[in-house]
């Protein structure tokens, strides 16, 4: 097995968590539905040159679309982008979100189809909370 093969499989897998998590982030922190290789740039710590081909790869993969509606290159999430990166994100900071009684969590699909009618949005009668 090639070691250097292996090496850029775990940084490539490194750059795609911190790619999504950031992106989802910024979703949910409604900072961005697309977001500029330069925005990215700003919270990653890495060379352009890495994040490009980070970005690229998570394109051809079907985490990331490119938006031809932006004057520069912009990304969001795809739809399997979005499940992925909440995944992600709610994994990573997994004991440190805690939803209060009748919230959901960063990885409920209301969350991203606007959902009031979510079983979690809906107060149970019965509960002393």
């Amino acid at each position: 097995m090639d070691p250097g093969k292996n090496q850029n499989e775990l940084n490539h897998l490194f750059w795609k968590d911190e790619i999504l998590q950031v992106m989802y982030w910024m979703f949910g922190e409604k900072l961005g539905i697309e977001v500029s290789q330069e925005q990215l740039q700003s919270l990653l710590h890495t060379p352009e040159e890495n994040l490009s081909l980070h970005i690229t790869i998570l394109v051809d993969e079907g985490y990331l679309a490119r938006s031809d509606d932006s004057p520069k290159p912009a990304y969001r999430l795809t739809d399997f982008g979005k499940k992925e990166a909440g995944k992600r994100f709610a994994g990573a900071f997994q004991g440190l979100q805690k939803a209060g009684h009748g919230e959901c969590g960063p990885d409920c699909d209301c969350q991203w189809e606007g959902n009031d009618s979510c079983q979690h949005h809906i107060h149970d009668e019965n509960c002393n909370h």
